[in-house]
């Protein structure tokens, strides 16, 4: 099973080094109904992919209602670690469920899911419930730019953790039911960015801000990106079954 994995950890970073940079930006289509009867302006939209749970929908979305998502999930991080933090108490949990209601609002507006917003905080506290538990209160310590419990670090690694990635990046995401069989949804995501990934689990709290290679191995959550390739965007909350970063010191 260990080589199996290596193998292909291995065939997927080949795939994402031979993607060109230059094709790290999201492709805009521009909404060509405009007519002098029809005087509304263009509206720029682009592709995208969101997964949650084991839904998939692929849809056109405009680059503003995508950059209002990344918007409200930047203003709900501290929200989203609160839920994660297996050392908070139940009513900072209550509260960061209420904070986040509008990322998931904004998720069914857009036709990203046809989930309901009982089921989203459904799965995000069987997510909560999986995240392992660290030894000690994550918050409780310092923490720092590419840094592993408040120690300065190249290289980041937690398991059983939930995940914060809001990044712009290349990289691919695929399914992995046939090399890591594990219970709900299985994908491998690779990348290249430059935003952040945080995480709280097994090894306590990881911090990782771009430029940052990111590895994921097992997710559940939600998954925001570019179909088939990532390629400018990319949002991953949820849980991680194993997660490495490597990036440059803090600065």
């Amino acid at each position: 099973m260990r080589k199996e994995m290596k193998i292909t950890a291995i065939f997927l970073f080949v795939i994402l080094l031979s993607i060109p940079l230059s094709s790290a930006i999201i492709t805009p289509v521009y909404n060509t109904s405009r007519s002098k009867s029809n005087p509304e302006p263009l509206v720029e939209t682009t592709q995208i992919l969101c997964k949650i749970g084991n839904e998939r929908i692929t849809t056109e979305i405009s680059i503003d209602a995508l950059n209002e998502i990344a918007n409200l999930v930047k203003e709900k991080k501290q929200s989203f670690l609160i839920i994660y933090n297996k050392y908070s108490t139940p009513e900072e949990v209550e509260q960061a469920f209420t904070d986040i209601q509008p990322v998931f609002k904004s998720l069914i507006l857009n036709g990203l899911t046809s989930k309901t917003v009982n089921e989203l905080n459904d799965l995000f506290y069987k997510i909560r419930d999986m995240i392992k538990k660290p030894r000690h209160n994550p918050f409780n310590d310092p923490q720092t730019l590419a840094g592993w419990n408040g120690l300065p670090t190249l290289l980041v690694f937690n398991m059983a953790c939930g995940i914060y990635t809001i990044d712009t990046a290349i990289g691919i995401t695929i399914g992995t039911n046939t090399v890591l069989p594990t219970a709900g949804a299985d994908l491998t995501t690779i990348w290249l960015g430059i935003g952040e990934t945080m995480s709280i689990g097994w090894t306590g709290v990881t911090t990782s801000t771009g430029p940052e290679l990111g590895i994921i191995i097992g997710f559940l959550g939600i998954l925001l990106a570019t179909p088939f390739v990532i390629t400018g965007f990319l949002i991953q909350l949820g849980i991680a079954g194993v997660y490495a970063g490597f990036g440059p010191a803090p600065f």
